[in-house]
């Protein structure tokens, strides 16, 4: 059955694999080329180390406060300075520009595994999926190989009236290679020439490959394994691990039954909620949902 939430476009269907192709292996390709130079000290050092985990912490407050929360659910409103930051760093994840983010992520709340979901481990738009590792596989990156566009008209238009999304959404490559190459800048400043090239390596390319596989997960493991919220019509699950290391986004089945709160429950384990009330508390966001 043809989907009909997706762009029958084949040119622009295409445009989107090679977006998502890029954005998968060009930092696997960055790393390559770094680790054959000849470069021999890649070890990471505490500089690297430190680095890292700020460009890491940066780049998970872009995807889970700023991509996911903001951009897609509206859980709270905010100037348009603290837009474009959350916007450069969502982007700086390299998960796609943030009209498409948006577009596939509420396609996944309209359809939550169910038929033209465009990652569930249950169901794809193919039809029911009988195989676990087939269905796990679909839902952590397969989908993004088909490269089909979910509709940014019907699901994102706000972002398409939207300036500022506009142009972060036209200029990702631009952005994406700031976020790349900034943390080999801060390391030559920290460090030298060797501290530029590994953190160019770990807190540029490594953070991004990592980042990439926890949120694959949160769509794979993430209804699969797990608590379901009582009730629920659908198979995302909470687990603490992802919740942990993600902000609070692996409290998937909670977020599915309130998917516009500001704050997963349960609120000690969701970061990133506090991190937003913090922000409330400094006037940089309002009128949390």
């Amino acid at each position: 059955m043809k989907d009909p939430c997706i762009s029958q476009n084949a040119k622009e269907n295409w445009g989107n694999r090679v977006l998502n192709l890029g954005s998968i292996f060009v930092p696997w390709l960055l790393m390559a080329a770094i680790a054959l130079s000849g470069e021999r000290q890649l070890a990471p050092t505490a500089t690297t180390t430190l680095v890292f985990g700020i460009f890491f912490a940066l780049t998970v407050v872009g995807v889970a406060i700023g991509m996911h929360r903001y951009f897609t659910h509206h859980a709270f409103k905010t100037s348009r300075v603290i837009k474009v930051c959350l916007g450069v760093l969502g982007t700086w994840a390299m998960q796609g520009d943030i009209t498409r983010w948006v577009a596939d992520h509420r396609r996944h709340h309209r359809f939550a595994d169910k038929q033209f979901d465009p990652h569930s481990p249950w169901f794809s738009d193919h039809g029911p999926i009988l195989n676990r590792l087939q269905g796990w596989f679909h839902a952590h990156v397969g989908w993004m190989l088909y490269g089909r566009v979910s509709q940014p008209a019907r699901y994102a238009p706000d972002c398409l009236a939207d300036r500022s999304i506009a142009i972060l959404s036209n200029y990702y490559w631009p952005i994406v290679v700031v976020g790349l190459v900034l943390p080999g800048a801060v390391g030559y400043w920290l460090g030298g020439e060797g501290e530029m090239t590994r953190c160019v390596f770990w807190a540029g390319a490594a953070r991004v490959a990592l980042l990439h596989q926890l949120t694959w997960s949160v769509n794979s493991f993430g209804h699969l394994f797990g608590q379901k919220v009582a009730g629920s019509d659908n198979e995302a699950r909470d687990n603490i691990f992802f919740a942990l290391l993600l902000l609070g986004e692996g409290l998937h089945s909670h977020h599915h039954a309130r998917p516009t709160s500001a704050m997963n429950e349960p609120k000690h384990l969701d970061f990133g909620g506090w991190i937003i009330r913090g922000f409330e508390k400094l006037g940089l966001v309002w009128q949390l949902r």
